[in-house]
């Protein structure tokens, strides 16, 4: 019972401590939480945008090859060039969204001399399992070693939610100024084209 109550008086400055790393590790899984929700929205926009331009292609492709000799002979190329080249470019950004990240790409962020998280599964796919024990054991053994781990693991959630942003936003804008030019060129060769 002495022991006990020795042990328990020893933790009490550490519990209050304990609290105060809490309420900071609650506050960095919550910004976690949120990023990977807008990970999530961005690639369902993308998603989005990649079928939409599937679908576009599908449509165009047979009209082209059906009435290939009209098209040839008339202005009528210019507007489905376009659309085809938009449509490829949007893909190929929606693409590069969805694409998962190269975990074998060393990351260089603003400690480059950081050991790896062991809570994000790119750092320890390829290890063994007892070497993954050994290793999580060792990290956990300092709450300041968990509470920066937990800080790189936000950090690179991060970084990718912005690099997706930005190329939802170049597909969207490749998309917008495309289809508006197919139009317009559409217009243009029906009024120089009233035969068709």
């Amino acid at each position: 019972m002495q022991i006990e109550a020795q042990n328990v008086s020893e933790f009490k400055p550490q519990k209050e401590n304990k609290g105060l790393a809490s309420k900071t590790v609650n506050i960095i899984r919550t910004t976690q939480r949120n990023n990977i929700e807008l990970t999530a929205i961005a690639d369902n926009k993308a998603n989005v945008l990649l079928t939409l331009n599937a679908l576009i292609l599908t449509a165009i492709i047979p009209y082209t090859l059906r009435n290939s000799e009209l098209i040839l002979g008339t202005y009528y190329y210019v507007p489905i060039i376009i659309a085809t080249v938009t449509c490829f470019l949007t893909i190929y950004q929606a693409t590069l969204v969805l694409i998962p990240s190269d975990f074998d790409q060393k990351r260089i962020g603003a400690d480059p001399d950081a050991r790896p998280s062991p809570f994000f599964f790119g750092n320890f796919y390829k290890m063994r399992s007892s070497e993954y024990y050994d290793y999580l054991e060792e990290e956990l053994k300092n709450p300041n070693v968990v509470k920066a781990h937990l800080a790189q693991d936000l950090f690179y959630i991060g970084r990718r939610l912005g690099i997706k942003m930005a190329r939802i936003r170049t597909a969207f804008t490749i998309f917008l100024i495309g289809i508006s030019l197919t139009l317009l060129s559409t217009f243009v060769v029906l009024i120089f084209t009233p035969n068709f």
